[in-house]
């Protein structure tokens, strides 16, 4: 088995109008490696001063270099019949085939991504990034931030999850290059240029009518598993679908809430598959104001459960803290503040993108809706809310979601008006 693993550094610049400015594959049967290309790459337009910055590659640098077209009938041999392997692979394999596509050559190949395989042979790391996995596995990395430093620690990083792959599912994934070869053209295109962000995304017909909209933490991982299932379902959506659309939500809290409202709203032909829930455990109510009790979770209560958990000794632990925590032993000031009945009310998360944060706003007890904001002057006020805000409405499921952020994980930041 074969794969060329890869790393490119680009220019910076717009969605789709980044171009390769240094390129390096190394050709690897899983043991050594068998051929190596490495160049810088003209990409005729201004690199962006902050990855100078990073990369160290000037314009003096690539002035001479050559430019991609003449670097394509090489990068095709190289690449023959292998899978391609990068870290984020997503990203390169994106580059890689539009500046093929502006020579008018239709690059494909089947790819494995090693940020993919390290969460599932390497868990619970701290971070995902080629730096601080390699620092964290002892892997030597020179040359930091340029292509071929890069490529060659993701060859070593290779290495070590085929060891580790005990059940083999890396080689099983290449040999079946068949999943890939087998969608069509069409389908190709849908994924190609899909983010592996947060958000929520639509199946649209050949009318532009939605007639799929789901949501999740990957929204390329997430649509590639349903338009290349076995269903019956999946085979219909790849016949109906002509295009995908998205927006990127930057939390799963919104991203639920929004998908939950638009289906309401656009009836799409075809529903979501409900995701299985971890949570096996709850907290209830008692007949007493201050009484809370722990229940196994079932279809029954759930809408009732005021937190759940993973599993009894959390929930147990949970519960021992807050007592020990509350006055008198009371727990009626707790069960009241999980109503989140202040009469009004925002929950901060993190928003879109690294400037932005995102916002719910509760009124006694009842979420109103969901926005960004870039400036605290934004939300100032209750009226400004209400104008940036999209109206919406949370199920009880939600709800749940958002009391057991709040309450257990304390990834919402709580902010009384």
């Amino acid at each position: 088995m074969d794969y060329a693993i890869l790393d490119i550094e680009t220019t910076g610049g717009k969605f789709n109008e980044e171009s390769i400015m240094e390129i390096a594959i190394y050709r690897f049967n899983g043991e050594n490696i068998t051929d190596t290309f490495i160049s810088l790459v003209n990409p005729e337009k201004e690199i962006d001063f902050y990855v100078q910055k990073l990369t160290g590659i000037t314009k003096k640098m690539v002035k001479t270099a050559p430019k991609f077209y003449e670097l394509a009938k090489r990068m095709v041999e190289i690449t023959d019949d292998a899978t391609l392997v990068g870290h984020n692979i997503t990203y390169d394999y994106r580059v890689i085939r539009a500046e093929f596509s502006r020579l008018g050559f239709d690059f494909q190949r089947p790819t494995l991504d090693t940020i993919t395989l390290s969460k599932a042979l390497i868990p619970e790391m701290d971070s995902y990034s080629l730096g601080n996995l390699c620092s964290s596995l002892g892997i030597p990395v020179n040359n930091r931030h340029r292509a071929y430093g890069d490529a060659l620690a993701t060859v070593k990083l290779f290495q070590l999850l085929l060891m580790k792959d005990s059940h083999k599912d890396i080689i099983q994934s290449s040999v079946k290059q068949i999943r890939y070869q087998s969608l069509n053209k069409k389908i190709l295109l849908l994924l190609e240029d899909l983010p592996q962000e947060t958000g929520v995304f639509y199946f649209h017909n050949e009318n532009g009518k939605v007639i799929y909209i789901d949501k999740s933490s990957n929204i390329s991982n997430k649509v590639r598993q349903v338009l290349t299932g076995k269903s019956q379902k999946s085979r219909r959506l790849q016949e109906k679908t002509e295009n995908i659309s998205f927006e990127l939500t930057g939390n799963d809290i919104i991203a639920t809430i929004k998908a939950q409202n638009e289906i309401k709203l656009n009836h799409p032909d075809f529903n979501p598959l409900r995701e299985p829930d971890p949570s096996i455990y709850g907290f209830f109510t008692g007949q007493a104001k201050d009484d809370i009790f722990i229940a196994p979770i079932n279809t029954k209560n759930k809408k009732t459960a005021l937190l759940t958990f993973s599993s009894l000794t959390g929930a147990e632990k949970f519960l021992s803290h807050k007592k020990e925590d509350s006055p008198d032993n009371s727990l009626h000031q707790f069960i009241s503040k999980l109503t989140l009945k202040d009469k009004k009310l925002l929950l901060i998360d993190k928003g879109r993108n690294l400037s932005e944060k995102s916002f719910l706003f509760f009124e006694n007890g009842i979420l109103q809706g969901y926005g960004f904001y870039s400036l605290h002057s934004q939300i100032k006020n209750i009226e400004r809310i209400r104008k940036i805000m999209v109206p919406s409405r949370a199920g009880a499921d939600v709800l749940l979601q958002i009391r057991n952020r709040l309450f257990i994980y304390k990834n919402l930041k709580e902010l009384v008006l």
